[in-house]
């Protein structure tokens, strides 16, 4: 658990804001969350996502303050208010940091907290957007056998550039999260 209760609070997805918010709004938010599968619901809830929270944003002194605001878009991610493959946008837009700290946050997100129950998070997010992740995930390699020849190593372009997993993807609007390559 966090330091202390109140920390819990500031950086729990399923708490955070929640004495703001009008009766009614956190009902629908209950509704939601009810309708989740199980291993969603506990992770907007578990005293380790907020943990991680609050380490993320030690490790990012410009986040430092806002930890309540990426709680919320954890917890919207999770609830399919917002679709994951926009987290790259949807970061800098809320918390006004560099897109650049935006892929990084976003990438640490989806691969250490999301990655336990990201089959479920998928599962949801192609019903509430249908289309905007493939039926049936492949391979990035399988899906272009030109890259398949020559595959560098993981952070590498063919061109030995750096670049983020996905902002090869046309279908990914330049997204840095392939959902694709994850099982």
């Amino acid at each position: 658990m966090p330091q202390n209760i109140q920390q819990y609070f500031i950086y729990s997805p399923f708490f955070t804001g929640s004495t703001e918010m009008p009766e009614l709004a956190w009902e629908k938010l209950q509704d939601k969350i009810d309708e989740l599968p199980q291993s969603l619901a506990n992770l907007i809830s578990d005293a380790e996502t907020a943990e991680f929270l609050e380490a993320l944003t030690q490790k990012y002194v410009q986040l430092s303050v806002q930890g309540p605001d990426i709680a919320r878009l954890i917890r919207d991610v999770v609830i399919a208010d917002v679709f994951i493959g926009d987290m790259p946008k949807e970061i800098p837009a809320r918390l006004g940091i560099d897109p650049a700290t935006a892929r990084e946050v976003a990438n640490q997100i989806v691969s250490q907290l999301f990655a336990p129950v990201l089959e479920d998070l998928k599962k949801v997010h192609r019903e509430k957007f249908p289309g905007r992740l493939p039926d049936k995930l492949t391979p990035l390699e399988k899906s272009r056998p030109e890259v398949a020849e020559a595959t560098p190593p993981a952070g590498r372009s063919l061109t030995g550039q750096d670049h983020y997993q996905g902002e090869e993807l046309p279908e990914s609007g330049g997204n840095i999260i392939d959902l694709r390559s994850q099982k």
